[in-house]
């Protein structure tokens, strides 16, 4: 039997270089921003985190971009 994958919204993770702490370690802080409409290119999915990290005082140390499908037969 077929399956049937339905994408379902995405969404994506920035993630936000804040420095070191008290041990030197790295700190990697992430926001993650959800209902991210799944047809959107990732051409127009990295103009609006850039346009968010344009906003922000740490810099962005990564993205991710979670797609998400429902499965059914």
């Amino acid at each position: 039997m077929a399956v049937i994958s339905t994408p379902n919204a995405s969404a994506i993770k920035v993630k936000f270089d804040h420095g070191t702490d008290l041990n030197g370690d790295r700190v990697i802080k992430t926001k993650t921003f959800s209902s991210i409409k799944s047809a959107a290119s990732n051409e127009n999915v990295m103009e609006v985190v850039n346009s968010i990290v344009s906003l922000q005082q740490h810099t962005l140390s990564g993205v991710l971009r979670v797609d998400n499908s429902s499965l059914s037969q």
